[in-house]
């Protein structure tokens, strides 16, 4: 049976652990990047529903100036400027209006949200990569496997004495 002597276990062991910080980190970072575009896909679809909005907005009132002038027209009611028909005309349109600027400073509001979740949610899945990546390079550190300096640390040594005086390959 073949025995793997200590330098490549711990050379393994390493590589293990290298690996398995990198997934990791790859894993944070993709998932920071899956929801930033969740975010924008939502502040796009807001922006549409937003748009229509605006749009059935527009049309309900034209439909209702329209009625309102036929309904004149029929009374015999003049619609020009100094009437009163005119005066309402002008308010439902200063109102309609108002309420356009409403909804789009409303849009405007949630789509810079759901831009800044996006944001906030890619930076979150880079810190946790790093996050992840400085992690795995403790590890190998608190596992004794490396010192820091090149030279085998002290837990390494130790170990390859310990096989040494056992009579063992270190």
């Amino acid at each position: 049976m073949a025995s793997i002597s200590l330098p490549t276990a711990a050379i393994i062991a390493a590589s293990v652990s290298a690996a398995a910080a990198g997934v990791s980190a790859y894993e944070s970072r993709e998932q920071g990047i899956a929801t930033q575009r969740m975010d924008r896909q939502k502040a796009t679809v807001a922006k549409e529903q937003a748009t229509q909005q605006q749009i059935n907005m527009r049309q309900k009132m034209l439909a209702a100036l329209a009625t309102q002038n036929a309904q004149a027209g029929v009374g015999g009611i003049g619609t020009g400027r100094g009437t009163s028909f005119g005066a309402n005309a002008l308010r439902q349109i200063k109102q309609a209006q108002n309420d356009l600027l409403v909804n789009n400073a409303n849009e405007a509001a949630q789509t810079s949200l759901l831009d800044a979740a996006g944001a906030n949610a890619a930076a979150a899945g880079t810190a946790g990569a790093v996050g992840d990546v400085l992690q795995g390079t403790s590890s190998l550190f608190k596992s004794g496997v490396f010192s820091g300096s090149g030279a085998p640390s002290a837990g390494y040594t130790a170990a390859q004495n310990t096989i040494a005086a056992a009579g063992g390959t270190a």
